[in-house]
């Protein structure tokens, strides 16, 4: 089954899921869409509500033939599947957010290629094959460097050179193929211009801010956040340009490094929904999961406004006492709390919003600092994951 429109009743797929997908499998329920799921692994908490899951290899022609039949349309929430799996499912199915967007933003020279085309400030790179690649290259690149596979998600996603000692350890890291060597950019805060594109064009949602902890862990977001007029205007340009010409329709987060002396570099681009876009929940008058649905079914964006300032925020093993006892005494945070998922090494034990509709987002972040659940709350960025 193929089809551009999804009516009551038909079916959407969706490829691999993490603790998003119960959301938007929810999502496209409320949407009088049966779901389907496929997974490499079972994840009976997050499927549950699917009507039907199958599980196997993300290259068993015979499964994904089946799965693809049984879909009128097939989206992947993350940009974790191999753009060869949903090319091979486009054969037996609709993929509205195109096939081609993936398979750009899956590699890192066609991503940065596409972005010198729009005039887009990325970190300077190479590319290298070799050590000794790395060692003519490192004086034009600087110290920190950063090493990367072209094609994401090819075993350890990068590699921190800060030093020329540290060049010998790259001889592990790096396998057949090509790799790029990319300036680490020394900044001071990052940002996300989160879009949704559906036929009509982008609507945008209002700029977030992102922080993290140790680790480089996802712990907070804020919505809305005031940057310079020409800094927010630069943003909008390179995100409404993104989307007028990748081709892709659907939920999309533009991530960016902003540095100590104002300057703003691309950081990646992060299709389909995402854990910082969950901020919109509260913070605006229409979900990222719903907006998701609404474009993979053929039907418009809703329009995007903002309702009242917000924080979002992760809570993760260690805080669960603390966020029970906050739950019982905070009236303007709301809690999703997680099954545990044995398989996920760095467990998630809740989302938290907080929120203010007569407040401001700085007095909403007093609240949250004064109750020390999360003490370390910015932390540099010193192990880069893209």
């Amino acid at each position: 089954m193929s089809t551009d429109v999804l009516y009551h009743g038909n079916t959407l797929g969706i490829m691999g899921i993490d603790r998003n997908g119960k959301k938007l499998i929810m999502a496209a329920k409320e949407a009088g869409l049966n779901v389907g799921v496929y997974l490499d692994h079972a994840e009976p908490e997050n499927t549950k509500l699917a009507d039907f899951t199958v599980i196997g290899n993300y290259r068993d022609k015979e499964k994904l033939t089946e799965f693809g039949e049984n879909c009128d349309a097939v989206i992947y929430e993350t940009a974790s599947i191999d753009s060869i799996v949903i090319k091979y499912l486009s054969k037996y199915t609709n993929i509205p957010q195109g096939l081609d967007p993936l398979e750009i933003m899956q590699d890192r020279l066609m991503e940065r290629a596409f972005l010198d085309q729009i005039n887009v400030n990325v970190a300077p790179y190479v590319t290298v094959i070799g050590l000794d690649d790395i060692y003519q290259s490192i004086d034009s690149i600087g110290y920190p460097a950063v090493l990367k596979p072209i094609q994401r998600g090819v075993g350890e996603d990068s590699l921190m050179i800060t030093k020329e000692s540290d060049i010998a350890r790259a001889s592990d890291f790096m396998k057949a193929g090509t790799y790029l060597l990319e300036s680490w950019i020394d900044h001071t805060a990052e940002y996300a211009m989160t879009m949704a594109i559906d036929n009509e064009g982008n609507h945008l949602y209002p700029l977030s801010e992102l922080q993290y902890a140790e680790g480089h862990r996802l712990q907070a977001v804020k919505s809305p956040v005031i940057v310079p007029d020409d800094m927010l205007e630069e943003m909008k340009r390179i995100a409404n340009s993104i989307g007028n010409q990748l081709g892709y329709k659907g939920i999309i987060s533009v991530n960016f490094y902003v540095t100590s002396t104002g300057n703003l570099y691309l950081k990646d681009l992060e299709p389909g929904v995402s854990t910082s876009a969950n901020i919109f929940t509260e913070s605006a008058n229409v979900s990222q999961y719903e907006q998701q649905v609404r474009i993979s079914a053929g039907r418009p964006a809703h329009f995007i406004e903002e309702v009242q300032p917000a924080i979002f925020m992760i809570g993760r093993q260690e805080q669960l006492s603390a966020l029970e006892r906050q739950a019982l005494i905070r009236d303007n945070w709301k809690f999703s709390f997680f099954e545990p998922n044995q398989s996920e090494r760095d467990q998630v034990y809740a989302y938290v919003w907080a929120t203010g509709k007569d407040t401001t987002v700085e007095e909403i972040q007093n609240q949250v600092d004064d109750t020390e659940v999360w003490v370390n709350s910015e932390h540099e960025d010193t192990n880069p994951t893209e």
